[in-house]
C-alpha cells in the first residue's frame, strides 16, 4: 500500500483494511491517512466523520509500517472500548498534558506493540528516536525534576517505565544509569510505575483500565489525571 506518496511493507495491508472497515461499519466514519510535520511521530483524531491517522513526514520510509501498524491498533484500541485519560476539573498546571500522555503511553503502547509483534516489522529507527530523545531531556534538566511531586519528576519516572518494558534492554541499561545519577528520584518512581503496570498488565479494556489506575495512584497522580473506562463512562 501507498502511505504518505511511497510504498511500504504489504505485511501491514491486512490489519488496516480490518482497522478501516471496522471504523466504517462500527462508527460510519472514513479513516484517512495524513502527513504532519508536527512533534509526535504519530497521532489519530476521531471527529465527526473521519477518523484521521496524522504521521510525522520526517518517519523513513522503512520506519513508516510499524509506526502506522502501532496508530492503527490504538484506533482499534478504541473501537474496542479501551480507557481514556482525561483532564480534571479545573484549571491544570502547565506540563500536565505531558504527564497524561506518557500516562496514557505506558498503558496503551505495550498492548498495542503485542498486537504487531507478530508481523516482524523494523522498529529501530523508533528506538533510535526515543533513545535519543532522552538523552536529550537528561543533559541538563532542571533541579525539580528530581522532587517529588513535580510534573517534571514524574514525566520522567513515566517514559522510565515506559522504555524499561519497550527498549532494548541494552539501550535502557545506558539510560537508566544516567537517570540514576541525574535524577535518581525520578528513576526510582520509574520503578515503583514499571511494578504498578506489571500488577494488571493489559491485553483487554478491563486490564489496561486497571493498570491505569494502578500506576496513576502509585504515583500519586490523581490532581492531573482522571481514568474514564470508555464503556460504562464511569470515572476513576
Amino acid at each position: 500500500m501507498k502511505v504518505l506518496g511511497r510504498e511500504i511493507d504489504d505485511r501491514i495491508d491486512p490489519m488496516y483494511r480490518e482497522v478501516a472497515g471496522r471504523v466504517g461499519t462500527q462508527t460510519n466514519r472514513e479513516l484517512r491517512i495524513v502527513g504532519d510535520e508536527g512533534g509526535e511521530l504519530s497521532h489519530v483524531k476521531w471527529a465527526a466523520k473521519t477518523v484521521t491517522i496524522s504521521l510525522h513526514t520526517g518517519i523513513p520510509t522503512h520506519a513508516l509500517p510499524h509506526a502506522l501498524a502501532v496508530a492503527l491498533q490504538h484506533v482499534r484500541q478504541t473501537l474496542d472500548g479501551y480507557p481514556l485519560v482525561r483532564k480534571p476539573a479545573g484549571r491544570q498546571p502547565e506540563g500536565s498534558e505531558l504527564v497524561r500522555g506518557a500516562l496514557r503511553e505506558l498503558v496503551l503502547e505495550p498492548d498495542a506493540e503485542v498486537a504487531v509483534a507478530p508481523l516482524g516489522l523494523d522498529r529501530e529507527w523508533e528506538h533510535e528516536q526515543r533513545h535519543q530523545a532522552m538523552k536529550d531531556l537528561l543533559k541538563d534538566p532542571p533541579a525539580d525534576w528530581n522532587d517529588e511531586g513535580s510534573l517534571g519528576c514524574d514525566f520522567i519516572a513515566l517514559q522510565m517505565a515506559r522504555l524499561e518494558l519497550s527498549h532494548p534492554p541494552q539501550m535502557y541499561e545506558a539510560l537508566r544509569k544516567r537517570v540514576e545519577e541525574a535524577l535518581p528520584v525520578a528513576a526510582q518512581r520509574g520503578r515503583l510505575a514499571a511494578l504498578a503496570l506489571r500488577r494488571k498488565r493489559w491485553g483487554t479494556p478491563r486490564a489496561a483500565l486497571e493498570s491505569l489506575v494502578n500506576v496513576r495512584d502509585e504515583l500519586g497522580l490523581g490532581d492531573v489525571a482522571t481514568i474514564e473506562d470508555a464503556r460504562t463512562k464511569q470515572t476513576f
